[in-house]
């Protein structure tokens, strides 16, 4: 099932921090701050840094996204200082995250502030923003066959991003039948989501003017990455709907007007989940984008509405979908 959507060209939902945090550069400025300010002479001396020209327009680069802001800290020459905002504060989180993720590396963990790391972020936002992680995350694909599917993206870019994916392991070979070598997500870009929602919800938070809306894309991209690796108890039976209204706002019903995935579960096995919201599925999980990434985040359900005839499975579903991306 093709996704729908803004032009594959424009950044999506999650991929502006992403593609700042892409500089081992901007990382390196940011976690140096966490402890406070810093005067650009201390943050050269602390993070041994390139040159202070250098060094100067990467900081004007974070105070232009909002994440450090300037301060007088003495009546001295060279008294003005940098720290971090509370959006700095945010895309700091982000880094942690991002942190995590790439010590996870089927290639061995990768240090965040490496050319390494580098290509796996810019890999993973640049095939976020193509709608090629969703198509594959829904099935395995070939590169025809992500080209047939992807219609508004030329068969050359297509295949650089796919190459990017596959020399970071984002992506590997399928033993699935198809026109050409079909390839699938691996687990690792399956935990991917996990900074893509940390900057996601920074981007709604401190950026909403500067950042693409979260859409359906995004939505079921999301389900279909997470879900397969959510762990469930042996109780959870049924079939659920996780569901996002097209308004973005929490109210009305649950089976009308709104995007995510239908799924189900066989003594907490995940069996099927598919981007579409079938009839007839009386359990649900539904809330705005914020309350789902404040849910899968901080593991915080209070504002989503569960409900239907077995709203513990719908709860651990969500609990599921937690553990797997943030959990310890």
């Amino acid at each position: 099932m093709p996704a729908a959507g803004p032009n594959v060209d424009e950044p999506r939902a999650g991929a502006r921090v992403l593609d700042l945090l892409a500089s081992p550069l901007h990382v390196r400025i940011v976690q140096a701050h966490a402890d406070g300010h810093l005067r650009l002479a201390q943050l050269h001396e602390k993070t041994e840094l390139p040159a202070q020209t250098t060094l100067r327009a990467a900081v004007g680069t974070l105070r232009d996204f909002g994440v450090l802001s300037q301060r007088q800290v003495s009546r001295m020459p060279y008294g003005i200082a940098t720290e971090l905002t509370d959006a700095g504060r945010e895309v700091l989180f982000v880094v942690e995250v991002l942190d995590r993720w790439l010590a996870e590396s089927p290639q061995g963990p990768i240090s965040i502030n490496s050319d390494a790391a580098k290509a796996a972020i810019k890999s993973l936002a640049g095939a976020w923003n193509s709608t090629m992680i969703r198509e594959l995350a829904y099935e395995p694909a070939s590169l025809t066959d992500l080209d047939r599917r992807i219609g508004e993206m030329s068969y050359p870019s297509l295949e650089r991003r796919l190459s990017r994916l596959r020399s970071t392991r984002q992506v590997e070979p399928s033993p699935a039948a198809g026109r050409g070598q079909p390839f699938e997500v691996t687990d690792w870009l399956r935990h991917a989501l996990a900074p893509l929602c940390a900057s996601a919800r920074c981007e709604r938070r401190f950026m909403r003017e500067e950042s693409a809306p979260v859409t359906a894309v995004e939505i079921e991209a999301a389900f279909l990455l997470v879900v397969p690796i959510a762990p469930l108890p042996k109780s959870a039976t049924g079939t659920c709907l996780l569901s996002v209204p097209a308004d973005g706002e929490s109210r009305g019903d649950p089976n009308h007007n709104v995007s995510g995935a239908s799924v189900e579960v066989d003594r907490g096995i995940v069996v099927r989940c598919v981007p579409e919201l079938e009839k007839g599925i009386a359990t649900w999980a539904l809330g705005s984008p914020t309350t789902w990434l404040n849910a899968v985040i901080d593991g915080k359900l209070d504002n989503l509405r569960l409900g239907g005839v077995k709203p513990q499975l719908a709860s651990d579903l969500v609990q599921g979908i937690h553990a797997a991306l943030f959990g310890p």
